[in-house]
């Protein structure tokens, strides 16, 4: 199992650094099966395509959803929607 800083770590060497600014920046949000990257383009309201991130508690492994699936759902309900991700490489 990771640790919220190796969830830090995993993030940053898949999508950049967290800091990083004009919309490529995020953070982490944890829940059940790991951390949700939320990244700051999310916030613009005329944002469009893309994909949802999770880093995974159990595994390490970066995942990506598409945006058809909400963050809240993921959240929520990643058992059931986690066979329609796709693997990062970082």
């Amino acid at each position: 199992m990771i640790t919220s800083e190796d969830a830090h770590r995993i993030a940053t060497a898949a999508i950049g650094p967290a800091d990083a600014v004009g919309g490529a920046g995020w953070h982490l949000k944890e829940f059940g099966a790991g951390w949700f990257i939320r990244e700051d383009w999310m916030s613009e309201p005329s944002a469009r395509g893309g994909s949802f991130c999770v880093v995974e508690r159990a595994t390490g492994r970066v995942l990506a959803f598409p945006t058809s699936i909400s963050p809240t759902r993921i959240m929520t309900e990643y058992d059931q929607v986690a066979d329609r991700a796709s693997p990062v490489s970082g």
